[in-house]
């Protein structure tokens, strides 16, 4: 059984593997003496923060732990602390139902804990014999129960893909992965799992030889497994020198300039979250900066490292500049690969907070790696039967008529995605919208990233939860001379988007991602690079981006960019900010639109408004409901129809109906947002709705709304917005709308939803 330590984020830190350390890392408390407690280090922690948390002092710990100054702490060390505030661990009952033991730290509640391991909640409450949910204690040892305990899987009725006739073999090379090799072949990834015997679907080396399963391949029920032989382990993605740990230096300052105010030790990985706090004893609130240095031994191979920053960062190695981000900016999400020989490299991260929210991390994993190792070329194997897993099921067509339960995300790199589809199907939901920004995506002509997508994609098929990718923001290289960059806009030629669509459809074709979505809100200005919003600007684009998606893949779906619900508004100049969404939809459909498209897209906000209300009565209601800090026009005469969610959809359903009733609404963004007086000053006169809405309203609202588009019969999958930018995002407007907090605890709306009858 391994032992896991995750910190406040759901990071995991540590597997500890090695003979019998995971028992001599969780002692029985009863060697412990009267009023003292056992911490067991996680990713950040230092001694300083260790003692803050527990109301003792650097002195003691070190003291009661025979330390000294010069001795470093690790991640997985457990120290006594002593008597002070902490909470003290107790022991998870263990056994041969635990898959893995989880020590609770702090901010972490059981909701989280159950996304990070895939598990349900329920079943590490039973597994734990826990009698509140609401009441675990950091330090607290919780048995995570074997498998997907909480996933229902639905049953598979469509053949899987045809693959090649005859089993072969395929020899993994640089940049491939399992997700990659299954579309070459034409093969579900879950069967080249089970063919194979993988688990694990990120563990594969350059040079192993997979089974690719033919049409003569048989999968069965294997016999009783015999004792396997020991696996040959490979030298480890990375390990620190002597230390396992970054010498870290803090300055008063923006520039690392003059003496610093504070050094320690901190553990790495780096994983720091001090919000609004100091990271220590003499460091300022806002306006500090700080410098981790370290060597770590690296095996031979090529590395990501992956940075959260807020504010600003620059990454070397072995003093050469990889990653430069050293701006103001809210948390954002950084990667950067590089391949490193065998030995010692230093790793040096420079880092500045200007205000508000601070935190900064720092990983990085061994591109294609596996434990063990890889087989030498053979010729082709009579493969071994194996189960094919109920969790990879085949790709199914989508009707995209037929109603569903979505959600909005940010569901790239791993530490999202493996939440995030934990979370959609803990809510019964069966699709997944994530925006892809083509600026990021292809940043130069040409130069396509897929690696993020390819895990999300692949992850999303083993869940068996369907994908919309809503693209968006042309790259500077394609816009238009002189385009004003501050703002997200179209290419200058169609064509380079319509390559890009392409080349998005046909990787994706026939897997989990069933539809694409050409835009998003191109009614208004910023949508739409500060150029005149224009309707025919838009179907030339959306013409030529969906005959490369019908040529690249038949069967993937093509929604329209949704609108966002607005009015005809213009600056004194003339300068026009936002077109009327439904006169800019009959526009759109008027010059063709319903040819080029499977879906039309829509936005239908709440606002502060119900979603029964429409725009005869919804005055009336909210005069009830609240319309204290925002009227909705009710005040002065001025009630429009896109502040109803209701009139909304039945306008664009009209619209649409009058030229072809065989096409569907899809909802791709909608929800209320919720924002506890007196909100945050930084937007919260342009969000004043959110003040006059409750968490309660936030759950009721949704849950009636999901129940109105699924009796109309022309909505395809609802998409509500969001699941966790609260998570992802928090301080920013783009969290009103979460339905988890930022420990992904629930709040709920989300409760409602998990709930709610399907």
């Amino acid at each position: 059984m391994a032992t896991f330590v995750a910190n406040r984020w759901g990071h995991v830190c540590l597997l500890l593997l090695v003979l019998g350390l995971a028992v001599a890392l969780v002692p029985s408390q009863t060697l412990l003496a009267q009023g003292q407690n056992q911490h067991v280090v996680q990713t950040g922690d230092t001694l300083y923060s260790i003692a803050a948390r527990y109301g003792t002092t650097v002195d003691a710990i070190v003291a009661l732990n025979g330390l000294s100054s010069e001795t470093y702490i690790h991640v997985g060390q457990v120290l006594r602390i002593p008597g002070g505030s902490g909470a003290s661990g107790t022991s998870a009952s263990g056994g041969a139902g635990c898959s893995a033991t989880h020590v609770v730290q702090a901010g972490e509640n059981l909701l989280a804990i159950a996304l990070w391991y895939e598990v349900s909640m329920e079943a590490i409450v039973s597994a734990n014999g826990i009698a509140n949910a609401d009441q675990i204690g950091v330090g607290q040892q919780l048995c995570i129960p074997s498998g997907r305990s909480g996933v229902v899987q639905a049953p598979v009725s469509t053949p899987a893909p045809t693959g090649p006739s005859q089993a072969t073999t395929h020899t993994v090379s640089a940049g491939e992965n399992l997700f990659r090799i299954a579309l070459r072949y034409g093969v579900p990834t879950g069967l080249l799992m089970a063919v194979n015997g993988i688990t694990d679907p990120t563990t594969l080396s350059i040079g192993q030889v997979l089974v690719i399963p033919g049409a003569d391949t048989t999968v069965t029920q294997p016999a009783p497994a015999q004792p396997a032989p020991a696996p040959v382990a490979q030298p480890p993605a990375v390990t620190g020198v002597g230390t396992n740990a970054f010498q870290a230096s803090y300055w008063n300052n923006a520039d690392m300039s003059g003496t610093p105010v504070l050094s320690e030790m901190v553990a790495a990985p780096l994983d720091l979250h001090w919000g609004l706090g100091s990271p220590g004893a003499g460091v300022a609130v806002d306006g500090f900066s700080a410098k981790f240095e370290g060597d770590f031994t690296f095996a031979a191979g090529t590395y990501r490292l992956t940075s959260v920053v807020d504010d600003g960062m620059r990454l070397y190695i072995d003093d050469v500049l990889i990653k430069d981000a050293w701006l103001d900016q809210a948390a954002s999400t950084y990667f950067a690969d590089i391949t490193l020989a065998q030995g010692t490299h230093r790793v040096r991260l420079e880092y500045y907070e200007r205000s508000q929210n601070a935190q900064i991390s720092l990983r990085w994993e061994q591109r294609g790696r596996t434990q063990v190792q890889a087989p030498a070329p053979t010729p082709v194997p009579t493969p071994v039967p194996t189960p094919v897993p109920a969790s990879a099921p085949a790709p199914r067509t989508v009707n995209p008529g037929d109603f569903a339960y979505g959600i909005q995300a940010h569901a790239l790199e791993v530490h999202n995605s493996r939440p995030v589809l934990r979370a959609v199907n803990e809510l019964g939901f069966t699709w997944l919208k994530q925006q892809v920004r083509w600026e990021d995506m292809e940043p130069s002509r040409g130069n396509r990233q897929w690696d993020e997508l390819d895990d999300l994609v692949d992850r999303a098929t083993r869940a068996n939860v369907h994908v919309l990718f809503s693209v968006v923001t042309a790259p500077a290289w394609a816009r238009e001379p002189g385009a004003d960059l501050n703002e997200a806009g179209p290419p200058h030629n169609d064509q380079d988007f319509a390559n890009y669509m392409g080349a998005l459809a046909s990787r994706y074709c026939n897997s989990s991602v069933k539809a694409l979505e050409v835009w998003n809100e191109q009614n208004l200005h910023y949508e739409w690079g500060n150029l005149p919003i224009s309707a025919d600007d838009y179907i030339a684009m959306l013409r030529t981006a969906s005959t490369a998606i019908r040529a690249a893949c038949p069967t993937m779906l093509i929604v329209s960019g949704a609108l966002t619900p607005a009015g005809n508004n213009r600056r004194p100049d003339g300068f026009v900010l936002a077109r009327d969404d439904l006169e800019y939809l009959k526009e759109m459909i008027q010059l063709g639109m319903l040819n080029y498209v499977d879906a039309v897209g829509a936005h239908p906000s709440g606002f502060n408004i119900p979603p029964h209300a429409s725009l005869q009565d919804y005055c009336s209601v909210i005069r009830s409901t609240g319309m204290a800090n925002f009227d909705a026009g009710c005040n002065n005469n001025n009630a429009h129809r896109s502040f109803s969610f209701r009139s909304t959809m039945e306008g664009y359903r009209a619209a649409v109906a009058a030229v072809n009733p065989a096409i569907p609404i899809w909802p791709t963004e909608f929800g209320w947002a919720v924002e506890p007086p007196p909100g945050n000053p930084q937007y919260r006169d342009i969000y004043l709705f959110a003040l006059d809405n409750s968490y309660q309203e936030q759950a009721n609202w949704t849950v009636q709304a999901y129940q109105m588009m699924k009796a109309w019969g022309w909505v395809g999958p609802a998409f509500l917005w969001n699941l966790n930018f609260r998570v992802v995002a928090s301080g920013t407007e783009r969290a009103q709308w979460g339905i988890v907090n930022s420990d992904w605890s629930p709040l709920p709306a989300y409760q409602a939803l998990k709930a709610l009858p399907k």
